[in-house]
């Protein structure tokens, strides 16, 4: 059998070799065959020849060969096999279909990833290269995904003796050497089982949803691991889709002279209870308040563990030999305490230091005290990022255990509105050197600008935490921002290279509905007959602002009572809610509250209170000055998912960033423009439309905040 060829073929490049589309429609591929080698140029050789044999037609599938970086000349063998009679002529249904790729990262994850982006076959089907293909493999692989609609399917393994089989290599062994024979019917596979590494298949549509191979968990050069698979069906299941078992799909995995030995078989299960352990902590769930590994139920599980060991070792294993026992039970004990002990040795390196898993960063979010981030926590945790949370500090341990690792960055350090910090001079010192350590380990440090009432007032009180923030602005990698505007929210051209645009998501569907507006009413001790009432979150401003806010409202009053027809005044209520920032006891707001009742003052007030406040008004008002840097989005965000009109200045932080149609923007540089604003909102015109809504709601917005920010770890990751 020949290969048709239609142009020379570079092999010094690693894209190209013959392409499916030269051959037959891209359309008509139902499989592609990625097999990765490294230093096995005869038994790759061997696996090519069983699949230039299959009886399923050559216009059904492709072959990629991915070579791992080999040193025997594997690659110019596969070459010189697969173009041998390139030159004479033959139709496409008696002409295979091949691409040679090479990748020069070591390790099986990233030769099938790369074999996976040049697939162009419905399905992908992964081959070791040590192994050999019954005839009717294909065949039998596509008669189970049209008969069952599978979306995995995995097929038997048995072994291929290359020397006699030993006397003491009982049948459970041969699972260690690769057999797989679980069951002689076709069936779907059962949740307790995973496929072979060896002879597995996966839909490519799919397998480009859940993700690609873990780098982390595959085996490499030095590193034997086996985990991948059972990652793999894991995954599968988490996501829903169908796995099934074909027991006519069958392979013949080689077992050469090397293997037959006992070493081998207990460094095997060495590295069967490291892979069981890097498993276990790929797909255990972050606790929200972990921050290292170092509790109690590892250290007791680790104690229980080596007692295990010292037990077979000095007792079990001993006794077995004094006793004359078969030598099958002297090697069955022997790799149990090689399987603990391996488990045990990674579960030691995991306390030492956390794995890179660059896929999958690992995030240390440092946010205020009682600050809420379990949105953006949640959905980082779904991407598989590993998440920790702490309060206004950085854990040493956990500095240490995500240091730098080989030349390479696996910890991010994400500073979430740090103005809000409420330190004390040692405990900022204390940050400070926590902070230079982290960047002299290697770990990445991005700070959040949100905004905060610390800009809100220019005096000394909150100088601290305005130059705090604004000195961490600068020891960042990255300064995510909110705000379209970023010239003009950082004219400093240094710390705007470093500036990166985020969308804000919206909080519809997450917060608590809205109390119905006559019992909100009632209970807030408004008057019934009130017609429009505003809402100020008191507690995000200062004394100078609501008393700023309360001569516009008392201006907006005088013009509905000027108005000549009286059907068309509107009883305006306005509430404050929560103390100022910057006053314990406001005098003044106290003053102008009690010569007006349609101010009313609500001093005391928690978050759990907003739906009430919510329900009671049409808009809420956020009064600030014309200092570019002041305003919140994230509680305008908030009010605009309670479907309230937001009344806010033309500043940075909110310019080309909110529903155009549900936000009044004033000039805040006079109070007429505020007054203005509070009239425009009592229009009719003024709500939020269904587009505007959607746009609000809780889950694509954050689903699609935790993508863009999981890539931006990426390329931080990436950066040297």
């Amino acid at each position: 059998m020949t290969i048709q060829q239609s142009r020379p073929i570079d092999y010094t490049n690693q894209d190209s070799d013959i392409h499916a589309e030269d051959i037959c429609p891209v359309a008509l591929l139902r499989f592609s065959i990625i097999l990765c080698t490294y230093n096995r140029r005869n038994m790759v050789l061997s696996t090519l020849a069983s699949l230039r044999r299959q009886t399923l037609s050559y216009t059904l599938f492709e072959v990629i060969v991915v070579d791992n970086g080999s040193s025997d000349s594997t690659l110019q063998a596969v070459r010189s096999y697969v173009n041998a009679g390139a030159a004479q002529r033959r139709q496409p249904e008696d002409t295979w279909q091949v691409q040679c790729l090479t990748e020069p990262h070591n390790g099986l994850a990233h030769a099938r990833n790369k074999g996976l982006q040049a697939a162009k076959g419905e399905i992908a089907v992964f081959l070791d290269d040590d192994t050999l293909l019954e005839p009717s493999f294909l065949a039998q692989l596509l008669d189970t995904y049209e008969t069952t609609g599978a979306d995995a399917v995995g097929g038997r393994v048995e072994l291929q003796w290359d020397a006699p089989r030993p006397h003491w290599l009982y049948d459970d062994l041969l699972e260690m050497l690769g057999r797989f024979a679980p069951f002689y019917i076709r069936i779907p596979l059962p949740e307790t089982l995973n496929f072979s590494s060896c002879n597995f298949s996966v839909k490519t549509a799919v397998l480009r949803t859940i993700g690609s191979f873990s780098p982390f968990l595959s085996k490499r050069l030095h590193v034997p691991t086996q985990a991948e698979c059972a990652d793999l069906c894991h995954r599968l299941r988490s996501y829903g889709y169908s796995l099934w078992y074909e027991p006519d799909a069958v392979i013949l995995h080689r077992v050469p002279a090397a293997r037959i030995q006992r070493a081998f078989f207990q460094g095997r299960a060495y590295w069967r209870g490291r892979s069981i352990a890097m498993l276990h902590y790929v797909n255990t769930p972050q606790s929200r308040s972990g921050i290292h590994m170092m509790t109690f139920p590892v250290l007791w599980a680790l104690l229980r563990e080596f007692y295990e060991i010292l037990e077979l070792a000095l007792l079990h294993r001993p006794l077995l030999f004094l006793s004359s026992q078969p030598p099958q039970e002297q090697l069955r004990a022997a790799l149990t305490q090689a399987e603990i002990w391996g488990h045990l040795c990674q579960q030691l390196q995991f306390i030492e230091h956390a794995p890179a898993l660059l896929n999958t960063p690992s995030v240390l979010f440092v946010r205020p005290r009682n600050k809420d981030i379990f949105l953006l926590e949640q959905g980082l945790l779904q991407h598989g990022t590993r998440c920790a949370v702490s309060n206004a500090s950085i854990p040493l341990a956990w500095l240490w255990r995500h240091r730098t690792y080989r030349a390479q960055p696996i910890g991010i350090i994400h500073l979430y509105q740090a103005g809000a910090f409420h330190l004390n001079f040692w405990q900022r010192q204390r940050f400070w050197f926590l902070l230079r350590l982290a960047q002299h380990l290697g770990i990445r440090i991005i700070t959040t600008d949100t905004g905060g009432w610390w800009h809100n007032v220019r005096s000394l009180r909150f100088l601290l935490h305005r130059t705090f923030e604004r000195r961490l602005f600068y020891c960042s990698d990255i300064v995510l921002t909110h705000a379209r505007q970023i010239a003009h929210l950082y004219p400093d051209s240094k710390l705007r290279d470093r500036v990166h645009f985020l969308i804000h998501p919206g909080y519809r569907g997450y917060s608590p509905p809205a109390i119905a507006r006559e019992q909100a009413h009632q209970e807030l001790g408004v008057p019934s007959k009130a017609s429009y009432v505003y809402l100020c979150l008191a507690y995000l401003h200062s004394e100078y602002e609501l008393v700023h806010l309360i001569d516009a409202f008392t201006d907006a009053k005088e013009q509905q009572q000027r108005k000549k027809e009286t059907s068309s005044r509107k009883r305006l209520q306005l509430l404050l809610v929560g103390s100022p920032k910057d006053r314990k006891i406001a005098h003044h707001i106290l003053e102008r509250a009690a010569m007006d009742s349609a101010i009313h003052l609500f001093l005391e007030f928690t978050e759990q209170d907003l739906p009430l406040f919510m329900g009671a008004s049409d808009a809420v008002v956020f009064p600030h000055f014309a200092i570019p840097a002041v305003g919140m989005l994230e509680m305008v965000l908030l009010s605009l998912s309670y479907e309230r009109i937001v009344v806010v200045p033309d500043l940075p932080r909110f310019q080309g960033v909110l529903p155009p149609h549900a936000s009044i923007f004033y000039n805040p540089d006079s109070r007429a423009g505020l007054v203005q604003a509070l009239v425009k909102a009592q229009s009719p015109r003024s709500h939020l439309r269904e587009k505007d809504l959607r746009a609000l709601d809780v889950s694509p917005g954050w689903q699609h905040h935790s993508e863009r920010l999981l890539d931006i770890y990426r390329m931080l990751l990436s950066q040297q």
